[in-house]
């Protein structure tokens, strides 16, 4: 049986929303296997029977990830794990009997301290966003921790300003949660629906021309007011969640809230966001005593 890339395409997708995932999640694993499916298509210059790729077919795409395209190790291994998916997809469906990328090899991740913005500095680049639509966007972020997957499919009925609480709704996982709204955000969505929002769309941040907010539009101007605002660290849209997380925990928030105001599905996830300044460590140093 012989099987090119959009019917197999077709298939997975079909498997992945009969599992409940989010259209983002779809859309991130069906990249992950068409990135593989072109660069091998590629070096062979023909079109490719996904049914019949053995694990020899695999060997230099991890090569081609890391110098061709400089994906970080953690990167490499997410597409990996995509394309893992895909074929577990396949031998489910009993449409191949083994796997061929179980085995291959994953690359092994340094952990590194994340990159996160005091208070202060999320003040500064909230301010420095001049776009009225995207700013209130990047403020909703700041606030509730949201993902930007989540912020884009946020509707207007999802917000009840009377019970102060918004609710994401088929967010990672196809999960949904509440997450509580405090009253200075409450004052500047309000503010944005009467005195911004002028689109005829379902989503409550939507532009005028295209009824919604692009990830891709959203990082770009958060780079620029970065930027503007003096700030050199490397800022994007998630970064915004990791902040917020992280202003938490030093305010002292139990993780198991912020846990669920993340809607991570472990605390391993959350525990990532603890930090510890030098500040602190000279701290808790200068307590100790044998006397």
């Amino acid at each position: 049986m012989i099987m090119d890339y959009y019917e197999a395409e077709r298939e997975f997708k079909e498997w992945l929303r009969l599992r409940k995932l989010s259209e983002e999640t779809v859309r991130g694993y069906c990249m992950d296997v068409w990135q593989y499916y072109e660069w091998r298509a590629t070096s062979w210059n023909a079109p490719i029977n996904m049914l019949a790729l053995a694990p020899t077919d695999f060997e230099g795409y991890v090569a081609h990830l890391l110098h061709d395209r400089a994906c970080q190790p953690r990167s490499v291994n997410r597409k990996l794990n995509g394309l893992s998916t895909f074929f577990e997809c396949l031998v489910r469906k009993e449409y191949i009997v083994k796997n061929p990328i179980t085995r291959l090899h994953r690359l092994k991740v340094v952990e590194q301290e994340r990159v996160y913005l005091l208070a202060e500095e999320v003040e500064q680049i909230l301010d420095a966003v001049t776009h009225p639509v995207i700013a209130c966007f990047l403020k909703t972020m700041a606030f509730t921790g949201m993902r930007v997957s989540e912020c884009r499919n946020l509707q207007t009925t999802h917000i009840n300003f009377k019970e102060k609480v918004l609710t994401v709704v088929n967010g990672k996982g196809g999960k949904s949660r509440r997450i509580p709204l405090n009253d200075e955000l409450i004052e500047a969505l309000q503010h944005y629906q009467v005195h911004v929002r002028d689109a005829d769309s379902p989503y409550f941040f939507a532009l005028t021309r295209t009824g919604k907010v692009s990830a891709q539009y959203v990082n770009r101007l958060l780079r620029e007011a970065t930027a503007r605002a003096g700030i050199t660290k490397h800022v994007t849209s998630h970064i915004l969640r990791h902040s917020f997380a992280s202003y938490l925990i030093k305010k002292g928030v139990h993780v198991a809230v912020i846990q669920k105001l993340l809607g991570h599905a472990s605390l391993r996830t959350t525990s990532t966001y603890l930090h510890v300044d030098d500040t602190e460590l000279v701290a808790a140093v200068d307590q100790v005593t044998y006397e």
